[in-house]
């Protein structure tokens, strides 16, 4: 792979695959077969070429903080328990619901951390097949036009690009999300047969509004079944529960949007204070003292995110020439599906439907922006939760109504604007894949490294992009050079042998160690976070060293410890 990602190594071949999927969604969304479940399964098969794909590829996890949640798991397994306050990784331990249940499936069948890491590779395609058998449940909620609940989840399969469907709390709960709101306006949905629309009377205003504010929605049937109403109702708390468990951002666009639709009449008002109540008590009782640590910083930062935000977008001046074609086809495949949705929003809004849950479900997530000191990553988070939304709308740019006027042409055009977008998917999601993928020779220096250094070693890291922290994560101290001051890099560079050896004097033999991995080398060399080869440099002026000693080398990685603790080098090195 070079800097364009997975892109540059794909067949042409599996380019005739996606147009054949196009095609082939195109003619299952003719009237008589759209109301079966085949769109269904052109859809299930772009989701397999997506993300399907990089998981048969590359025979390890992707991504470093997916390595990060098997160490979670590792740990679990370990101890038998979370420990909330411990101070490193502090928030996956503050919202463990994840991490626990795979600890215990792990002990169930024996599975030690790799193999953990073996299957969670599959996460990607397995939660968007998932997500995409929960999203006709909502859309049919919105529409009775089949050809538009397929054209919207053929949207959001092709426009989920962020990578946020990998082994995480994230992913899980996103999940559990679409699901709770599926049953939120399904079975959940409140019956308003107490509002009379033409009385003049506040209870008459409010029942032309919600009219108003619904316009365009099904009647609903299984809302009428007392059984039906009551198990949704359990299940919808037991989803509310699990989100506040699983991931500590997820619950704040929970509680906005069941806000949003209580306001809009859709919802009892129980739910929302159900969730709030679950909320707060989490907050004060589990992870209170995580809180007491982040809260200050949290008021301090309370809605100034354009910054990071700013921060976060690709400098492309610095980066390679592929990472540059890479940001710009994130960027124009986040924008084609934002204004689409709002081009679909005004057809259907001409057309005479009002859609009012669908665009407070689309606008919760902004909430984000302002609430939460996440960092630039939020506007990732906010376009991940807007996006089942955001392509239902984008998907009534091509089926705003149920007539058959140019059915067959709006049916190609869906399914050619899918199809072309899956370039840019790849580009998105996998482009950056010679920096979060990782090869066996890579896991297995990262491996023996854990299963070695003694506890309270302190591994110097190249750059925090490799397979790590799988094993034993809480024993080490981990030091990024990549991570430091200009001044300390710049350093490093002028005389690696010395600088670093500088860095680990006083340590006490065989509990300090410097690891360079290939993957490292594409994330400095890729994002220009350090000069371009500046690895490279390092790890020869390591191995020319008499300060040093190369103590593990595979052929993409290389472990060095200071020289002069008493380590025969026949024994560490293979």
């Amino acid at each position: 792979m070079d800097d364009y990602g997975l892109f540059s190594v794909l067949p042409a071949t599996i380019w005739a695959a996606y147009a054949a999927v196009g095609a082939g969604f195109a003619l299952s969304l003719k009237r008589g077969v759209c109301e079966t479940q085949i769109p269904l399964l052109q859809i299930a098969l772009l989701v397999l070429l997506l993300h399907g794909t990089p998981a048969i590829v590359y025979d390890t996890l992707r991504y470093a903080w997916a390595w990060k949640h098997v160490g979670v798991v590792d740990y679990v397994q370990r101890h038998g328990q979370i420990d909330p306050t411990a101070p490193f990784l502090a928030a996956y331990s503050n919202w463990p619901g994840l991490f626990v249940v795979s600890a215990a499936i792990a002990n169930l069948f024996d599975i030690k951390p790799l193999q953990v890491a073996n299957i969670a590779r599959f996460s990607p395609p397995v939660l968007n097949l998932l997500y995409i058998l929960v999203l006709p449940l909502i859309y049919r909620r919105f529409t009775a036009d089949p050809r538009l609940v397929w054209g919207a989840v053929w949207l959001f399969a092709v426009g989920n690009w962020i990578g946020q469907d990998y082994y995480s709390p994230q992913g899980v709960a996103f999940l559990f999300y679409l699901m709770l709101i599926a049953v939120c306006v399904g079975p959940l949905r409140a019956e308003q047969s107490w509002a009379d629309p033409g009385g003049r009377s506040l209870v008459g205003l409010c029942g032309r509004y919600f009219g108003l504010v619904s316009r365009g929605q099904p009647l609903m049937t299984l809302g009428q079944q007392p059984r039906v109403r009551v198990m949704a109702s359990v299940l919808a708390m037991v989803l509310i529960f699990a989100i506040v468990a699983t991931h500590p951002l997820t619950p704040m666009v929970v509680m906005v949007a069941l806000g949003g639709l209580w306001f809009l009449g859709q919802l009892s008002l129980g739910y929302l204070v159900f969730a709030v109540l679950v909320e707060t008590a989490w907050l004060l009782f589990y992870a209170d003292g995580y809180m007491a640590s982040v809260l200050p910083e949290l008021v301090q930062r309370f809605g100034d995110t354009s910054t990071e935000i700013g921060e976060r977008l690709v400098d492309t001046s610095i980066v390679s020439p592929g990472q540059v074609v890479v940001s710009w086809a994130s960027r124009a495949l986040t924008g084609i599906i934002a204004l689409a949705a709002v081009f679909g929003g005004l057809r259907r809004l001409a057309a005479g439907y009002r859609d009012g849950p669908a665009v407070v479900l689309t606008l919760a997530p902004a909430f984000l922006l302002v609430a939460t000191s996440y960092g630039g990553e939020i506007a990732f988070r906010v376009y991940l939760f807007a996006l089942p939304f955001l392509a239902f709308f984008a998907a009534a740019l091509f089926f705003p109504w149920s007539g058959t006027q140019r059915d067959a042409i709006a049916r190609y055009a869906l399914a050619t604007m899918g199809a072309a977008l899956s370039v840019a998917f790849v580009l998105a999601n996998n482009g950056k894949d010679r920096q979060y993928s990782f090869t066996q020779a890579e896991v297995q220096a990262s491996q023996w490294l854990y299963a070695h250094a003694p506890v309270g070693s302190v591994l110097v890291e190249g750059a925090p992009n490799y397979p790590e922290q799988f094993m034993n994560y809480e024993h080490f101290t981990y030091v990024p050079i990549s991570a430091e001051s200009k001044q300390s890099i710049a350093a490093v560079l002028a005389d690696p042998a010395a600088e670093l050896s500088h860095w680990l004097r006083g340590r006490s033999p065989g509990t300090s160690f410097v690891i360079i991995t290939r993957s490292q080398k594409a994330y400095i060399d890729d994002l220009g976070v350090m000069p371009k080869g500046s690895l490279d440099d390092i790890e020869s002026a390591l191995r020319a060293s008499a300060r040093f000693r190369l103590v593990r080398a595979t052929p993409d990685a290389s472990i060095f410890a200071p020289d002069g603790e008493g380590i025969r080098m026949g024994e560490w090195v293979r």
